[in-house]
C-alpha cells in the first residue's frame, strides 16, 4: 500500500473546517441538565472567523486542552472505564477535521467485519455476518476462538500509532499534528482514538485472514470473535496473535476461549452423554456483539436480558405511581428495548411487554422532549442575536 501525500492543505481548507464545525455543533448543543452550549452558539454565530482561527491555530502548532477525566460505569462490560473528554474549542473541531482526511486512507484497508465506531458498521453488521455463517457454513463454524486485548486503550503506546501512521501517509505536517494529539496517550473519549486503534489493528486482521486458519472473522473494536473448522489450528493462530500482539507491546487478555458450537437442531443447555466413560465436550453457543447465536436462531446475552427486564419494571413501578419519566430514562429504555428486535424476540416480547404499548409511550416523551429543545435552542440563539444586537459599537463578543 503506497502512502499518501499532498493532506495538509486540504485540512486547513475552508470546505473541510467548516465541515468539521457543522459536525461538532450538530451533536453539542446543551450541556448536562439541559443546559445551552455556549460555546456552540459562539462558534455557530461566527463561523468564518472560526474557520480562520482554526487553520491559524493548526499552523502555528496545535496544542491540545486538558481533557475533562472522569470515571463511568460501562454496564455491559460490566466495568469502570476512565473517559478523557477533549475541550470542545479547539480540540474536537480540529479532531474532526483530521479525521475527515484521514477517513478515506483508513477505510482503504479496513477489514469488512471490522465493526465498531465506524459509521454503517456496528454491532448488527457484524451479528448479521455471524448469522449468516452459522446457517449456511456448518462445517466452517465448528469451533470457535474468541477473545479481546487487555487494557486496548490504556497498553496502545503513541510509538506504535505513529509507525502505523508513517506506513499510510508521508505529509510530514499531518504527522507533526498526529503526534501533538497521540503523544501523551490513545485516550477513551476522543474521536481521534478509535480511528487510530482500528487502523493500528489492520495488519493483525490481515494476518488471521492470510493465516488460512480461520473459516471467519469478526472484530468489535478490540474483541475478536474467529470461527474455524479444526480446534488445532485456532491454537495456532492463537499463537500467532500472541507473537504480533507482543511486538506491538500489547497482550491478549487471559479469558481467551477456545470451544465446539452448537449442532443444528441442539439446545446449548443439554450436555452430551458420556462415551465410552469418558465425559464429551460441552457445546456452546458462540457470543459476540451482544448475542448468543445457534444454528438458525439469535438469542440475547442473558446480562443484557436481565438489564432489560430490570429497566422495564423500574418504568413500570415509576409510571404506576404517577411520577414524571425523564427524556434519559426513555432514550435509555428504547435503546435497549431495540436490541430484542434482531433475535428471536416472540416470547421475550409477551413476556416483557405483557400487550402494553410500552415502546409507543417512550416514544412520544422522548418526541415531545426534542421538539421543547429544538424550540428553546431557537430562542436561545435568537436572544443572543438581539443581546449582540443591543451592544453599543465596539463591544466585543466572548473570545
Amino acid at each position: 500500500m503506497h502512502r499518501v501525500g499532498h493532506l495538509f492543505e486540504r485540512l486547513i481548507s475552508d470546505e473541510n473546517l467548516l465541515l468539521a464545525i457543522n459536525e461538532v455543533n450538530a451533536s453539542h448543543h446543551w450541556h448536562s441538565h439541559h443546559r445551552p452550549n455556549a460555546c456552540t452558539a459562539w462558534v455557530e454565530e461566527t463561523k468564518q472567523e472560526r474557520v480562520k482561527d482554526l487553520r491559524n491555530i493548526i499552523l502555528t502548532g496545535f496544542e491540545q486542552k486538558p481533557p475533562k477525566v472522569t470515571q463511568r460505569w460501562d454496564p455491559s462490560a460490566r466495568k469502570q472505564r476512565t473517559v478523557s473528554e477533549p475541550a470542545q474549542w479547539p480540540d474536537q473541531y480540529i479532531h474532526h477535521a483530521l479525521v475527515q482526511i484521514l477517513q478515506p486512507i483508513f477505510m482503504r484497508g479496513m477489514d469488512p467485519y471490522c465493526c465498531g465506531s465506524i459509521r454503517g458498521r456496528g454491532p448488527h453488521h457484524g451479528r448479521q455476518a455471524i448469522e449468516r455463517w452459522m446457517v449456511k457454513d456448518p462445517k466452517g463454524t465448528k469451533y470457535e476462538l474468541t477473545g479481546d486485548i487487555y487494557h486496548f486503550y490504556m497498553s496502545l503506546k503513541p510509538e506504535v500509532v505513529m509507525a502505523r501512521m508513517r506506513q499510510l501517509i508521508k505529509d510530514r505536517r499531518v504527522l507533526d499534528l498526529i503526534w501533538r494529539i497521540v503523544k501523551d496517550g490513545v485516550m477513551i473519549g476522543a474521536y481521534t482514538s478509535q480511528w487510530f486503534a482500528n487502523t493500528v489493528l489492520q495488519p493483525l486482521d490481515q494476518l488471521i485472514r492470510q493465516s488460512g486458519f480461520a473459516a471467519h472473522y469478526v472484530r468489535y473494536m478490540d474483541n475478536l470473535t474467529i470461527l474455524g473448522p479444526n480446534k488445532r489450528k485456532l491454537r495456532k493462530l492463537k499463537t500467532l496473535m500472541e507473537n504480533w500482539l507482543n511486538a506491538h507491546q500489547l497482550r491478549l487478555k487471559g479469558d481467551w476461549q477456545i470451544f465446539r458450537t452448537v449442532p443444528k437442531g441442539r439446545k446449548p443447555e443439554k450436555l452430551e452423554a458420556p462415551r465410552n466413560g469418558v465425559e464429551r465436550e460441552r457445546r456452546r453457543m458462540p457470543d459476540a456483539v451482544g448475542y448468543r447465536y445457534g444454528r438458525g436462531y439469535t438469542l440475547p446475552r442473558k446480562h443484557n436480558l436481565h438489564r432489560i427486564k430490570k429497566a422495564v419494571a423500574r418504568y413500570r413501578k415509576r409510571r404506576d405511581a404517577g411520577k414524571r419519566i425523564l427524556p434519559g430514562t426513555a432514550h435509555s429504555l428504547i435503546s435497549k428495548l431495540g436490541q430484542l428486535k434482531h433475535c428471536n424476540n416472540t416470547n421475550l416480547y409477551r413476556a416483557i411487554f405483557r400487550g402494553e404499548r410500552i415502546q409507543r409511550e417512550l416514544k412520544r416523551i422522548v418526541r415531545e422532549n426534542s421538539k421543547k429543545g429544538e424550540m428553546t435552542w431557537s430562542m436561545y440563539l435568537a436572544q443572543r442575536e438581539r443581546r449582540k444586537s443591543s451592544k453599543p459599537r465596539g463591544a466585543t463578543t466572548r473570545t
